[in-house]
């Protein structure tokens, strides 16, 4: 069986929408797929024959008539139209999907289906879009008038229980053998944006395994999307690069988005929360857009490479999030309408940026145009399944999950090869500084041993990039805790006390205020630097858990040893006299708090003696050791 999916939205998108009907060359891309109407069924005068689905739906628009409601009407809704003289329209063409536009006023199907097998035929009738505002179902028996199902559902209705547990609206039904029942659908849009209605009916064993294969489907992207996003927070928390945190934003951003699109978060995050749904709908749309303009600007530089468009895009992405806050004040405002504009007008600033930028030959901005390119051929070839330039199949269904499945793994790879430059144009730079200060006779024998090491350095802070301090090369405060936890258990087992040390530059902030960010961030490399043998044993650990901050781990340390230890290292600093524009002493100086552990204790309890051993040191006047 052909897995099937939603059929595109008209609105409720982001600006991919008003850009793919722009670059409707992509429409052309081919026919392939599978047929739209993969089941026969014979039409009769009175109902539609339903020989029994065998693995694709039957769509019921073909064999549909349609009616508009009116102030008359409101009477008579429910089965009790069907007996009533109204002005009911037949269909005339074999498109598979109503479209309804725009309009405040409820529309009407009818649809009459019989069954002449010699079993009963168990069906399940579903409008495969999860955004519809107001459906409401019912199949009457024709013969009886009997009611054989009815339910109230879609993403603007409160109280609406689900026959099924599934992201589209479905309602299971029996039609027995020798009857003929009515199917008649009533769907309202609160706004006024109709979505498409794809009316289709199954065989109810088809549509289980279909809704098992399409959330199969679903949860291989959101999967993959979720990997990716662990993994960039991850580097951005190892980091701190600002890029990194913007694309983790961003990827959050559309994934949630396409969750909420897709009729998931309805489903199983907030169900029932449909106000709350159509603001997460539109408050993730305008988060995207500002979302990503703020990482192409970090990404490609575009506030120094292109000020103008910078501020352009600056001016797009704040009318974006106007509509969030547009949507909490009107949740029944139609801001689609506008949004999709500002996406489609950021998009095309935000293309422009980049063209610009790579002309000049960046080679990151051809990546991320290049990203920007996988997405609208899959949004081309989405959105002409939409307009019926190719017909629907596992590919063309899927092309927009796949396609942004490709941006952002290309975006991720544009971000990685950013950093990786800049990485190498530094270590360049400290290359260059070491061959200045070199003999002419070695100099080139240096330059080549200084590349292959910073070559060597590059790979090697690559792969302990998520443990290592960037600044100083010490252990991150994230391995603190595994560390910790390990060095205690080592103590307990073995009798041998651990010695915790925490360390904190005295007066810091006024040493960056006067002496200037670049010299406090050297003061804390040289710190770094003299954290190791010999200062330090080879079973010692040091950290950098944050700032000026500092930690060392001494196993199988007594009493006396701590008080060694800490004396040390406060007198290393002392004697390297680093200047110090506000000290009283002139040279920059540090404050020592040592503790030893104690059979109970925990990571956080040790570390909270160690933290009151060092304020006591600090109390005492600083340039000193205490202990707890």
């Amino acid at each position: 069986m052909a897995p099937a999916c939603d059929p595109p939205s008209r609105r409720r998108g982001s600006g991919w929408l008003a850009l793919a009907r722009w670059l409707w060359l992509l429409l052309l891309l081919g026919t392939w797929g599978g047929p739209a109407h993969a089941l026969v069924a014979g039409r009769t005068p009175g109902a539609v024959e339903v020989a029994v689905p065998v693995g694709e739906p039957l769509w019921l628009r073909p064999y549909a008539r349609t009616l508009r409601e009116t102030q008359a009407m409101a009477s008579t809704l429910g089965p009790a139209l069907l007996t009533q003289d109204l002005p009911w329209e037949p269909v005339t063409s074999l498109e598979p999907v109503f479209a309804f536009g725009f309009d405040r006023s409820a529309h009407w199907v009818h649809v009459a289906l019989r069954h002449d097998g010699p079993e009963p035929a168990r069906l399940v009738l579903e409008a495969a879009e999860p955004l519809i505002d107001d459906l409401r179902l019912w199949v009457v028996d024709r013969a009886s008038g009997a009611l054989v199902a009815h339910a109230q559902l879609g993403d603007r209705v409160a109280e609406a229980v689900r026959p099924l547990d599934y992201r589209h609206p479905a309602l299971p039904f029996v039609l027995l053998p020798g009857h003929t029942v009515d199917v008649l659908v009533r769907v309202h849009a609160v706004d006024g944006e109709h979505d498409p209605l794809p009316l289709r009916l199954w065989n109810a064993s088809d549509f289980f395994d279909h809704a098992l294969w399409d959330n199969w489907i679903y949860g291989a992207y959101y999967g993959a999307l979720s990997a990716l996003l662990l993994y960039n927070l991850l580097v951005f928390a190892g980091t701190r690069e600002r890029t990194f945190g913007l694309y983790t934003l961003f990827l959050a951003s559309f994934l949630l988005w396409n969750l909420t699109y897709r009729g998931y978060a309805l489903q199983y995050l907030w169900p029932g929360a449909v106000t709350w749904n159509q603001i997460a709908l539109v408050s993730f749309s305008a988060l995207i857009y500002a979302g990503m303009a703020a990482f192409s600007w970090s990404l490609l530089e575009v506030p120094r490479r292109a000020p103008w468009l910078f501020r352009l895009q600056a001016v797009l992405a704040l009318a974006a999030l106007a509509h969030a806050v547009w949507i909490v004040a009107d949740p029944t405002a139609a801001t689609f309408a506008t949004l999709d504009l500002v996406g489609l007008a950021m998009f095309v600033v935000l293309l422009l940026a980049a063209a610009r930028i790579a002309w000049r030959g960046e080679r990151v901005a051809w990546i991320y145009l290049g990203a920007h390119g996988a997405l609208f051929a899959g949004a081309g070839v989405y959105y002409a399944t939409k307009l019926e330039l190719i017909t629907p199949g596992p590919l063309s269904l899927h092309a927009l999950n796949l396609g942004s499945a490709a941006e952002f793994v290309l975006l991720g790879f544009a971000l990685a090869y950013r950093i990786n430059r800049l990485k190498a144009e530094r270590d360049h730079a400290q290359a260059e500084l070491v061959r200045t200060l070199q003999d002419a006779a070695q100099r080139l024998e240096r330059e080549v041993a200084a590349r292959t090491e910073a070559l060597r350095q590059a790979n090697h802070r690559l792969e302990e990039l998520a443990t290592r301090d960037a600044l100083t090369g010490l252990l991150n405060r994230h391995q603190l805790h595994e560390r910790l936890v390990e060095e205690l258990a080592r103590a307990q087992r073995s009798g041998q006390p651990l010695a915790v040390l925490m360390l904190d530059l005295d007066h810091f902030k006024a040493l960056n205020d006067r002496g200037g960010h670049p010299y406090g961030d050297h003061v804390l490399r040289q710190v770094g630097a003299l954290l190791a043998p010999p200062l330090l044993r080879a079973t010692d650990r040091a950290f950098r858990v944050g700032g000026e901050e500092f930690l060392v781990l001494a196993p199988g340390t007594d009493a006396a040893g701590l008080q060694r230890l800490a004396e040390r290292i406060r007198g290393a600093v002392s004697q390297q006299a680093w200047p110090h524009p506000d000290a009283a002493t002139g040279w920059v100086s540090i404050s020592v708090g040592g503790t030893l552990s104690q059979p109970q204790d925990t990571p956080e309890s040790i570390f909270e003696r160690a933290d009151r051993a060092l304020y006591e040191a600090k109390h005492q006047g600083r340039n000193r050791c205490a202990y707890a």
